[in-house]
């Protein structure tokens, strides 16, 4: 046990140091990326802290059960908000409530108090042993309180991305959902990992600590260095934008059949002229090639099966890419790609297949069968 905890305590020290001191040598972080990640240091500090006294204590190898649970609950929960805190910040770009902010201190503030209450009294129902299972019930409910909010902002997020270009952007923001439900896993399994004294349950449960916190920080760092933060601003201001300068009798409006017929004729001179094939345009680009107003536009893609932008315009790719594999079979997957706006031959046959439940070559071969 002693060798896993001073394992995790070097390992959380070389995250924090990354994150405090290697991260801003290697890119000029924006202000609300930059406050995150001090927030994330913050909480791997303490995670550093507690996984050492853990090893130098031993409570766990002397078999002070209360000793070590007292101790995971004293640096879990606000290490923990913390972290959560990080990532709601980011993904809030700083736009926090004050209550949002207090939370996390008024609930560790209580679950002190009740602490140690439990280790004064200790008789009758308010002893240590219950009051550790309260605080940890409300360190559970915590952690899940920020996760439901995470969640919310990530899905806010990626409908922005999906309205605003013309491709998926799910490869650069993936990490937001796979951090969460490790964050998730964490809060479910943290009140029996923490009072279960078994070993394999407490070395698993450290494990996952420890890949979520890895997994957290080192995909926080790819984020940060990456153009990533600002192509999701870039959405995001958009979003804001459009509805801030859209009347409510502009929206009220929007479905007229007037507005309906402008908007089809528009579409049907646009893809005359091929506007959707273009690589990386984005919905800003393509109102201005059509000459509408943007509003219209997003309306009608809305009425559709489609809903947002970006998958409205990898279905009229996919098409097109279909009606290249049928007329030309002489084409490669790649000349294609780059022939409906597709910006990779990976990225054209993932999409093919999802859309079609085939690859191009198969569909190719089926299309040649029924032909002949």
């Amino acid at each position: 046990m002693g060798e896993y905890q001073f394992s995790a305590t070097l390992l959380m020290a070389l995250l924090t140091l990354s994150l405090a001191f290697v991260l801003p040598r290697k890119v000029g972080l924006g202000g609300d990326v930059n406050r995150s990640r001090w927030l994330l240091a913050t909480g791997s500090l303490l995670l550093t802290v507690h996984f050492y006294l853990q090893y130098r204590l031993g409570f766990r190898t002397a078999g002070n059960v209360d000793g070590s649970v007292f101790l995971n609950l004293l640096f879990f929960l606000p290490a923990s908000w913390l972290i959560n805190l990080s990532m709601l910040y980011l993904l809030r770009k700083g736009n926090l409530q004050l209550w949002e902010w207090l939370t996390g201190p008024i609930v560790y503030g209580v679950s002190l108090a009740i602490l140690i209450a439990g280790k004064l009294w200790d008789s009758g129902w308010m002893t240590l042993k219950n009051a550790e299972y309260v605080v940890s019930t409300i360190y559970g409910i915590t952690l899940l309180f920020y996760n439901v909010q995470e969640f919310f902002e990530f899905r806010r997020i990626k409908r922005a991305l999906d309205k605003f270009y013309d491709h998926s952007m799910q490869d650069r923001i993936r990490w937001f959902g796979i951090s969460l439900t490790f964050l998730a896993l964490v809060a479910l399994s943290s009140p029996i990992s923490i009072f279960y004294n078994r070993r394999f349950v407490l070395i698993g449960y450290g494990i996952i600590i420890i890949v979520c916190i890895f997994y957290y920080v080192l995909s926080f760092i790819c984020f940060s260095v990456s153009e990533s933060t600002y192509l999701i601003s870039i959405a995001e201001e958009e979003e804001e934008n459009e509805a801030i300068v859209l009347p409510e009798s502009v929206n009220k409006n929007a479905n007229s059949n007037n507005n309906n017929q402008r908007v089809e004729q528009a579409i049907t001179k646009w893809l005359e002229k091929r506007g959707h094939l273009k690589t990386g345009i984005t919905i800003q680009d393509a109102v201005e090639e059509m000459q509408i107003p943007r509003y219209l536009l997003v309306q009608w893609i809305k009425n559709t099966e489609f809903e947002v932008f970006s998958r409205w315009i990898t279905h009229l790719r996919v098409e097109e890419a279909k009606r290249l594999l049928t007329a030309h079979s002489e084409y490669s997957n790649e000349a294609i790609a780059h022939e409906c706006g597709f910006s990779s031959r990976s990225y054209f046959q993932k999409i093919f297949r999802e859309q079609t439940g085939m690859t191009p070559v198969e569909y190719q071969t089926k299309k040649t069968r029924a032909s002949s």
